[in-house]
Order: C-alpha cells, then structure tokens, then sequence
C-alpha cells in the first residue's frame, strides 16, 4: 500500500598544496545536499556557493537522488531514534519547490535512490525488507520488488542493464536484473559493505570493507573478487567516473578523497580534504562522507560532516577549491545541470 500527497511549493599521495589553476572553480549547476541532522535538503548554487532553496523534509533525510534530465530529485527519508521512515519528496530542481511525495507503507528504512531510464520509476533500497522497490515516480505505485538475496540493502549503483546492491550485515554485493525476470547474483566481498559503486557498462562492481579499510572490485558475472586495495581507514562511498577509469571513495576515518586507477587496481592519489579545510580557517575534522561526481567526472561534490560544509574537488588536480555552507550534517549529494 502506499499514499500519496500533494503539496504546495514554498518550502600517489597528494596532500592539500597550491596546484595549477582550474579554468572554473565549479561547473555551473545545483548541488543538492540532504541535511539529516536537521531534517533539510538544501539547493546550492555550485558556482556562487549561494543557498538558492531550502527544501524541509521529513524525518532525517540521508539520500537524494537527481533524475537523468537533472529536472527532478527525489529525497529518501531514512529515519533517526524518532522513528524509521518511508517518505519520498520530490523536488523540482529549477524552483526549489516540492511537488509531491510518496509514503511507501510496509517497507521503511528507505535509503539508497536512483532514477531509471526514462525518469519515470524511482529504484529505492529497502533496508527493513532486504530488497529493491522500483516505484512509478507519479504516484508511488509499486511496479516491481527486487530480491537483494541480502540483508540491510544500504546503497544501489546503476551499471549497463544491471543494479548492484551492498548488503551491509552479510558482507555481499549483488548484481540485480532491474527487470526482475532473474535470481540476483550474491557475492562474497568483506565486512561492513556500505557503499557501491558499478561501472558504466556493468560488468564490474566495487565496495569498501569499512571494517578491514579495504576496497574490493568484483567481477558482476563470475563473482571474482578482481582488485583488494588495503590501507584506507574507512572506505565508506565509491563511484565511478563516466570514462570507467577511475573509482573514487571517501574515506573518513583518514579525511581524504581517494583515487583509485580502475584498471592498474592501484591508488593514484589521496587528496587531504582535512589538510584543505584547515587552510581554509576551518577548525575540527571535516569529515568527508557523501558524495556524487558531475556528469563529465571533472568534478566531486563531497559532504564535510564534520564541519556542515561541502567540498568541492577538482579532480584532474587533485585540488579541494573550496568549502559552501550546508545545513547540520550533510551526507547525501547530487548534482544537477539545471540551475
């Protein structure tokens, strides 16, 4: 069963160093950053930096996703210790106002979102239920329920024709045909697998073991694990470029964005976003947690927890240009064209 509402709009290792100048400091577009500590999503300007819109939300907003025309966001309410959550908003990107929302009932801890082709159906990991919802963006109506074969389904990654799941209490990845004509795949990959990331055309999957502080790639047909970086604190969000050469992962336990060379299996680089945030005047960890590429991979919009800001990270130079405000406890990000 599910409701729906509809409501009126009015609400090697780099360390941080002076690098080559970038020909912009951010690409033109909206950063939209869900606040979950007090319960906002906000819409910044990624040129200015400027809050443009304030969306408030439900309770404890952790994911929000942009569809592919950049239009449209969809903002997962997770829930906190006031209850779990089973809301979806959606946002038009332009005005900043929410347009309706979806309560999903009987399947709550909504986390992980994804617009699929088309931006008619909304792909949402169920925490509670262990599955994948795909519901019609329009009224919420449930058009089909994806088996993860795992358990506290945390993040989804979209790649080629397949969804990759990490399921966070069993230690699994899983490659999921979105059409649900076939069983998932459910591969061993390390403890604690939170975050997911596929490449562009699928065949590969990659997590972080955020107990042993390793990233692991994995082949999405055969299940073999293909790459086990070591020696990160916390491997916490991946995702990989357009291009499928490299695999970025933040790692806060060690306050850096982490580059990884998808085909060598290697660390080309860790950017110091700690290091950066103090330059800038900042005091305390910036804790970088959640964060989403812009479309040509140039770019990494990254949630500083620590210090409610948002990095912006020119990668091709390894350079955190500057920090923007967010609201209380920023996590998850997208970004969208539309401005």
């Amino acid at each position: 069963m599910r409701t729906i509402h509809l409501i009126a709009a009015a609400f090697a290792l780099v360390a941080f160093r002076p690098s080559p100048a970038v020909a912009q400091e951010a690409p033109a577009g909206t950063i939209l950053v869900a606040n979950m500590d007090d319960d906002s999503v906000w819409l910044i300007d990624a040129v200015t930096g400027e809050r443009r819109a304030m969306v408030r939300t439900h309770i404890a907003p952790h994911e929000v996703a942009v569809s592919r025309s950049g239009a449209w966001a969809a903002i997962t309410n997770y829930g906190d210790e006031r209850g779990p959550g089973n809301l979806v908003q959606f946002v038009d990107v332009a005005s900043g106002n929410v347009t309706h929302e979806i309560r999903i009932e009987g399947y709550e801890r909504l986390h992980g979102a994804s617009f699929l082709e088309g931006d008619s159906l909304l792909a949402l990991t169920s925490e509670r239920t262990g599955q994948i919802l795909v519901v019609a963006v329009s009224d919420g109506a449930i058009r089909r329920t994806l088996e993860t074969g795992g358990r506290t389904p945390h993040m989804a990654a979209l790649g080629g024709d397949w969804i990759y799941a990490a399921n966070m209490s069993d230690g699994t990845v899983s490659r999921i045909d979105p059409s649900g004509d076939s069983p998932p795949n459910v591969w061993a990959a390390g403890t604690r697998t939170e975050g997911i990331a596929a490449t562009p055309d699928g065949r590969e999957g990659w997590t972080g073991s955020m107990d042993a502080g390793s990233v692991i790639g994995i082949d999405g047909a055969s299940g073999e694990v293909i790459a086990r970086i070591e020696g990160l604190a916390v491997p916490y969000r991946l995702a990989v470029t357009s291009d499928g050469e490299t695999v970025v992962v933040t790692d806060p336990g060690a306050g850096h964005v982490v580059l990884v060379d998808r085909a060598a299996r290697s660390v080309v680089a860790s950017i110091d976003v700690n290091a950066a945030a103090e330059a800038q005047g900042y005091s305390g960890d910036a804790s970088p947690q959640g964060f989403t590429l812009s479309p040509d991979g140039q770019w990494a919009f990254v949630s500083a927890k620590g210090i409610n800001r948002v990095a912006i990270v020119h990668l091709p130079s390894r350079r955190v240009v500057r920090f923007v405000e967010s609201g209380m406890g920023p996590d998850g990000i997208s970004f969208s064209r539309v401005h």
